[in-house]
């Protein structure tokens, strides 16, 4: 948590709209100033491809600061890759550092500066200093993908008495690999996902009459029996050797946030604005650990259902459609959209709009795709034969 202490702040003088643009060096469209102006209550922001979600991002912790209504040290960003971290970083300090050129030096003087991070390095932070009350000593260090395969793969070799789990090693120690991780990212226990598949067991025992995939569905339950005894070695072997992954990230940090009242106030203090971005793409995990520490706080969700491409990984899209159950105060929380998209023609937006209309219908709450003003053109669409043929095509295209 930041220790920069927090100075007392005089009452707040919004920032005229003509001023942010000027210090952004562009005009903002309708729809991102009310977004960047919005009142420090959480919200969601629906963005398209190409609205500019970054940028309204970054205008908005330069106007709550240049506003008067937080201080720098205040915000808290979180994205998914360390170079969206570092872009969102980049132009929040230069807009902040644009914006204290231009004042008396009380007013353009730092206080702190903004965190912004990834959401898995947020949670090894908080497992760094906050672990011990979790049973987590402090610096264990973070393991790779291979080392935590090669201690699956150990564990497979050395278990005994595996009924069910009858492929070779190498697949089962990947197995037990992905099953810990989801069960980690959904916050579900060994324990519980025992006794579902139990449960699942014993109800098709009972039935007179079973289909082929009826038995199929059995014997999964009882693969992941056996299975979840070896996730729990697994876990057990990286606190062995001092490690953890990313998956023991996410399931301690729910388990820290949730049973620390103290740890919560001290987040709650130190951060009013919280950033999250492509919050389509957060798992349950990561909605639980923020959720418990920043709902009705300053929260602004930034995202996009139809951008949604880590299902695989046990992301959760309805995240962002029940964003005001989770984060609301009342479970009320406004949507804002972002549709204006500066970077196509028209044309290419209607196709676009088009292709993506089956989505819109399940999220009423996405606006089409338009172009600030009507521009043309031109929509081009091959059917070819092999992957060749389609990236010769796209590069004669383009050289066109």
């Amino acid at each position: 948590m930041p220790e920069t202490r927090t100075p007392e702040l005089a009452k707040p003088v919004p920032m005229p709209r003509a001023e942010l643009d000027t210090l952004l060096g562009f005009n903002l469209t309708d729809e991102q100033w009310e977004c960047v102006s919005a009142p420090l209550e959480p919200f969601v922001i629906v963005a398209g491809a190409g609205t500019g979600k970054t940028a309204v991002m970054a205008a908005r912790v330069a106007w709550l600061v240049a506003s008067g209504y937080v201080v720098e040290h205040e915000v808290l960003g979180l994205t998914f890759t360390n170079k969206a971290a570092a872009e969102l970083a980049e132009r929040v300090t230069a807009l902040l550092n644009r914006w204290r050129a231009q004042q008396p030096a009380e007013r353009g003087e730092v206080v702190g500066e903004p965190t912004i991070a990834t959401y898995h390095s947020f949670a090894r932070r908080l497992i760094d200093e906050q672990g011990l009350r979790v049973g987590i000593e402090p610096g264990a260090r973070l393991l790779s993908g291979p080392a935590v395969a090669q201690l699956a793969y150990r564990i497979v070799c050395q278990a005994r008495g595996l009924v069910v789990t009858s492929h070779g090693p190498s697949r089962v120690a990947g197995d037990i690999v992905r099953l810990d991780a989801n069960l980690a990212e959904q916050t579900i226990s060994t324990d519980d996902l025992r006794a579902h598949d139990r449960a699942v067991i014993a109800a098709i025992d009972e039935l007179p009459k079973t289909t082929q995939k009826i038995r199929d569905i059995r014997d999964t339950a009882a693969r992941r029996l056996e299975l979840a005894d070896l996730v729990d070695e697994l876990r057990q072997a990286r606190r062995d050797v001092g490690g953890l992954d990313f998956s023991d990230h996410m399931r301690l940090c729910a388990e820290l946030v949730r049973s620390s009242d103290e740890l919560v106030t001290g987040m709650r203090d130190a951060y009013r604005v919280i950033l999250l971005d492509e919050y389509q793409d957060t798992s349950i995990a990561q909605r639980v650990i923020l959720s418990t520490l920043f709902a009705g706080q300053g929260v602004t969700a930034v995202g996009d259902p139809m951008q949604a491409i880590y299902g695989w990984r046990s992301a959760s899209v309805a995240n962002i459609d029940s964003f005001a159950q989770h984060f609301g105060r009342n479970a009320v929380a406004p949507i804002r959209v972002l549709s204006v998209n500066r970077r196509s023609g028209t044309p290419i937006l209607g196709a676009a709009n088009g292709i993506a209309a089956g989505l819109r219908a399940q999220h009423p709450q996405i606006a089409e795709l338009r172009p600030p003003e009507p521009r043309d053109a031109i929509v081009r669409a091959a059917l070819l034969d092999t992957v060749v043929d389609e990236q010769e095509w796209i590069a004669d295209e383009v050289a066109s």
